[in-house]
């Protein structure tokens, strides 16, 4: 296809080479309105493409025109890590203390492997999108969709229905950049099953407060989580079953005493049993789901006594910058 002859500066030819190698990744991209973020067309989930030519026409007869990533179509799950508003926070101990999305996501990953390199697009307002895989569908459930503060404070999602700006994007404070080129990873197993598990409360009812702020364990809670997973991660033939079941119960424990919650350990263990039921055993993922819930069990009714309140986990002072 031939394109019109129309002047574009570098800046803006080197922008359309960036949204044309998105779009050989086989992400759906869309034109947005110049300087924001509303989409410039209509239906544009499914108008979005990965036509090189169409994307190439396109931005270089409206230049100034933004990029927008169909994140459902294009096999996504992008984590928003946001910053906190100057004249506001969110009420939270993040917010208080001056933590940002990026903080909390990776104090909820101490434990669970850490946050995997991936993706990631710096905003104009200092966050950053990271970038996943998106889990395959499970017969029955819905694809992941859009979340607002569901995975935790300053942590919103983008998955079916939604979509983020490109880098090379640009708003009037700033633009979309990216940060890292490494190729997106899988969506962590326990950032799925949270936003599989933790649905939204309805607008009518009154808020309830968990136990404990998810994200923000005490070093000494997060210090039994990294050695129970360990323990299962280590777990040799033979020995599966029962490093499974301890751990569950130390967890269960931890549950039943308010400081953990369910969900997120029941999700921690089955990550971390991961390489059992691959493995060369005769150990199914049923009889790992069994010890699991049988552990959790056991410990719930027997809480943890704990020891007197210690510092929370801080933000890394060593933290890549924005």
């Amino acid at each position: 296809m031939t394109t019109p002859t129309v002047h574009t500066s570098p800046a803006q030819r080197a922008r359309i080479a960036g949204w044309l190698d998105l779009a050989a990744r086989g992400w759906a991209l869309f034109p947005v309105l110049p300087g924001r973020k509303q989409p410039a067309i209509r239906s544009w989930e499914q108008r979005a493409t990965t036509n090189p030519d169409r994307i190439e026409l396109f931005f270089t007869t409206h230049p100034d025109h933004n990029a927008g990533i169909a994140v459902g179509p294009s096999g996504l799950l992008v984590v928003d890590c946001d910053t906190p508003k100057p004249d506001q926070t969110d009420g939270t101990e993040a917010g208080r203390d001056g933590w940002d999305g990026w903080d909390v996501l990776h104090a909820m990953a101490d434990g669970r492997g850490g946050v995997p390199a991936t993706w990631t697009v710096t905003t104009p307002s200092g966050g950053r999108h990271l970038y996943f895989r998106a889990p395959d569908p499970v017969a029955g459930q819905a694809a992941l969709g859009n979340t607002s503060r569901t995975l935790g404070p300053m942590l919103d999602t983008r998955g079916k229905g939604g979509q983020v700006l490109a880098p090379g994007s640009r708003l009037p404070n700033g633009a979309y950049q990216l940060a890292d080129d490494t190729a997106p990873a899988r969506l962590p197993g326990w950032i799925t099953w949270r936003l599989t598990m933790r649905r939204p409360a309805a607008a009518s009812a009154p808020p309830v407060a968990p136990p404990v702020a998810l994200g923000y364990r005490s070093v000494y809670v997060a210090a039994i989580v990294r050695a129970e997973l360990a323990r299962v991660r280590s777990a040799g033939r033979g020995g599966h079953n029962a490093a499974v079941f301890t751990a569950a119960r130390a967890l269960g424990q931890l549950v039943g005493a308010g400081v953990l919650d369910h969900h997120a350990a029941e999700a921690d263990l089955t990550d971390a049993a991961d390489h059992i039921v691959g493995g060369p055993c005769d150990c199914t993922a049923r009889d790992i789901a069994a010890s699991i819930t049988s552990g959790l069990a056991h410990g719930t009714r027997r809480p943890r006594r704990l020891p007197p309140p210690v510092e929370a986990i801080r933000p890394n002072p060593h933290k890549e910058s924005a």
